[in-house]
């Protein structure tokens, strides 16, 4: 057994108080399964197993490396890597600080996923830190150790939605100049996202030096400054509001002409001001990033808690698009949601930052089907569909840019050896599920390492965006002909990617 350590640094797990990252959930209680291997359901619904025996492929010669929370926080790596869950040498460039928050393993559930579905691949891990900057960070560092293929589950919402950020940028580099694939988890905000252009309410509910409150209600006869959501229970929800101005921290220049601030109540209807459990949303935004991120704290309470929001201009012209992405959860007690002006479900996108970059694969979700029901996309599986509106130098765009992304969706709800008692166990075997678009991903680049096998094999030497077109070509559709947001290309198909593959040569 070896678990490799390569020193870069501290890194710490994600703290409520800092509002930046996310990966997929916090949970606190983790059981681990130490008799037989345990092996993904995905396997066998994607056909990789099949794939493996045709073409006898097994990932070897290929090199995955994970980004996420952390890999060994919990404890019990080296029992998984004695059972066969993990390959016999994993290389931890950077773990997590296991004294910060406490954190998931999840990297470590990722790893087993892609050692299920390619169990020659050789394994890299890094954890993801706090901010897009230490993203950025992980990616150069895994690509110079010889990643050819990233997958990450991470999740910050200081990430700009209309304008590329430093993480996509470098995955686009990396993807062009390098010929690494990069695959990311598409989130789990699933609908829960809200856009308009600002609608001036005329309305001061804080005074008017705090600013003009947003009109949600359509309706011209009516006014409406407070919009009812609900969050999740026993959940800290982050919610990321952004809207159509530059930011200063990516291209420079003058950034935000405008600032808008988000006011949480304690009730539905506006009437009190949160001062206890609500973190942020107030910064001066004028000549920064036009960013406000909010952090509920809704930890200990066993009940969903009914909130009131309002959105408020405080200075500059209105904003002619804003929009706000509430953080989800795969576990539907802790899912928050909108519960009125909610904008119509095929108009929704919550797929944002890196996972909306020019040169990832971005991958969605759906559940693994249990007994005779088939597979159905996971309700908080975020859609892509978000415009770039403006260029890495802050100018604005002269036609918005609508990325293919989501590209393909994957299994979650699958077993692992380890999990957390408070998730599902939906085939009743004892075996909590691994969860969310963070299961769903680690198949995607698992399916990549067979396909890249078999191309060196073969004197072939794909390029990230010929790997990511035979992965579409050959995917299932799952909704509407050809493309949608929701399940993109469909359900990747090992067999038949690489049967695309060896006709294309």
């Amino acid at each position: 057994m070896s678990i490799t350590q390569v020193k870069s640094g501290i890194g710490r797990g994600f703290t409520a108080a800092m509002l930046l990252g996310l990966s997929g959930h916090l949970i606190n209680e983790v059981q681990a399964d130490t008799t037989t291997k345990t092996v993904t359901q995905g396997d066998t619904l994607l056909g990789a197993d099949l794939a493996r025996n045709i073409y006898d492929l097994n990932g070897a010669g290929i090199t995955v490396a994970i980004i996420s929370d952390s890999f060994n926080c919990l404890g019990g790596a080296e029992i998984g890597q004695a059972n066969g869950e993990l390959p016999a040498t994993v290389t931890v460039l950077k773990e997590a600080d296991c004294q910060g928050e406490k954190t998931l393993d999840e990297g470590r559930a990722m790893l087993e996923v892609i050692h299920d579905l390619a169990p020659g691949a050789s394994l890299l891990f890094h954890a993801m830190g706090d901010n897009p900057a230490d993203l950025t960070q992980a990616l150069n560092w895994v690509a110079d150790h010889g990643a050819q293929i990233i997958v990450d589950d991470a999740i910050y919402f200081s990430e700009p939605m209309f304008q590329d950020g430093p993480a996509s940028q470098t995955i686009d580099r990396l993807a062009a100049e390098r010929g690494i694939a990069v695959f990311s988890s598409a989130g789990n905000a699933g609908l829960n996202s809200y856009q308009s252009a600002f609608a001036d309410s005329g309305r001061y509910p804080l005074g008017e030096k705090h600013g003009v409150a947003h009109d949600f209600n359509s309706d011209p006869r009516k006014t409406d400054t407070c919009q009812t959501i609900t969050v999740g229970a026993d959940a800290f929800t982050v919610l990321s509001l952004q809207w159509d101005q530059p930011a200063k921290s990516i291209g420079g220049g003058n950034g935000s002409a405008i600032d808008l601030d988000v006011v949480i109540y304690d009730d539905p209807a506006c009437k009190r001001v949160s001062q206890a459990w609500v973190i942020g949303g107030a910064i001066d935004n004028l000549g920064g990033d036009p960013v406000e991120v909010v952090g509920f704290d809704n930890k200990g309470n066993r009940r969903r808690k009914t909130v009131g929001l309002s959105i408020l201009k405080v200075a500059g012209p209105a904003p002619g698009l804003l929009k706000y992405i509430l953080s989800g959860s795969s576990l539907p007690s802790e899912h928050p949601s909108i519960d009125e002006y909610r904008n119509s479900a095929e108009t929704v996108t919550s797929a944002f930052g890196h996972a909306n970059a020019a040169n990832v694969f971005s991958v969605g979700a759906i559940e693994a089907g249990q007994g005779k029901k088939p597979p159905a996309p996971s309700y908080y599986s975020s859609p892509g569909g978000l415009p770039i509106l403006f260029d890495n130098q802050g100018q604005r765009l002269a036609e918005p840019i609508v990325r293919r992304h989501v590209d393909a969706v994957a299994p979650t709800n699958v077993n692992t050896s380890f999990f957390s008692k408070t998730r599902p166990d939906l085939e009743k075997d004892g075996k909590p599920n691994f969860t969310g678009t963070s299961a769903a991903a680690p198949h995607a680049a698992a399916v990549a390492a067979l396909l890249l096998q078999h191309a060196a094999r073969n004197g072939q030497l794909l390029k990230p965006i010929e790997l990511y077109e035979v992965l579409r070509r050959s995917a299932l559709d799952m909704g509407a002909p050809d493309y949608d947001y929701e399940t993109g290309y469909g359900l990747l198909q090992p067999a038949k990617a690489i049967n695309l593959l060896s006709n294309d040569r």
